[in-house]
């Protein structure tokens, strides 16, 4: 398991001066074998959002694991 760096553009609903779109980017950690898996998991995780969102770059990073465990002191 490899992992990746998502990065996307959402359009916030906001419009700037000009008419046009205020863009948002945002970056997301996929765990992911290839980067085709990686574009599908963000595409299945921003489904049912109400944002239009763009995929525009996805790369391999150099991140062995992700460490997330909470442990209770006694």
């Amino acid at each position: 398991m490899s992992y990746y760096l998502a990065k996307l553009n959402f359009e916030t609903g906001e419009v700037n001066r000009k008419g046009d779109p205020v863009v948002r980017k945002s970056e997301f950690l996929v765990a992911a074998e290839s980067v085709i898996e990686a574009e599908t998991k963000v595409a299945e995780y921003m489904r049912g959002t109400m944002m239009s969102f763009e995929t525009v770059q996805i790369s391999k990073t150099k991140i062995e694991a992700v460490v997330n465990q909470k442990e209770e002191l006694i």
